[in-house]
């Protein structure tokens, strides 16, 4: 069928078909733009992130909880995450 004996319904329906597949576009470009701001793409990115929180959360908490007792929990919280990670390379199919 030619381009001068389609009818307008089917140009129509052509139209938002296309109209369709550019919004779904849209919106994963979106959600990846988004995403990007949430969650940095690198460990590099999240680690600049994370280490002024730490150092905020341990400056605020030192001084209410101690040092020997914060210490401690900072030893157990980093020994469980060690667990935790090589609890998940363990169980991760290769």
């Amino acid at each position: 069928m030619s381009d001068a004996t389609r009818s307008p319904r089917a140009e129509r329906k052509a139209l938002l078909a296309t109209r369709a597949e550019l919004d779904r576009h849209r919106v994963m470009l979106a959600v990846h733009e988004a995403k990007e701001i949430v969650s940095p793409s690198t460990v590099t990115d999240r680690a600049e992130n994370i280490r002024p929180l730490a150092s905020t959360l341990l400056t605020i908490l030192g001084p209410f909880v101690g040092a020997q007792r914060l210490s401690r929990w900072s030893r157990y919280a980093s020994l469980g995450l060690f667990a935790l990670r090589i609890t998940r390379d363990w169980r991760r199919p290769r």
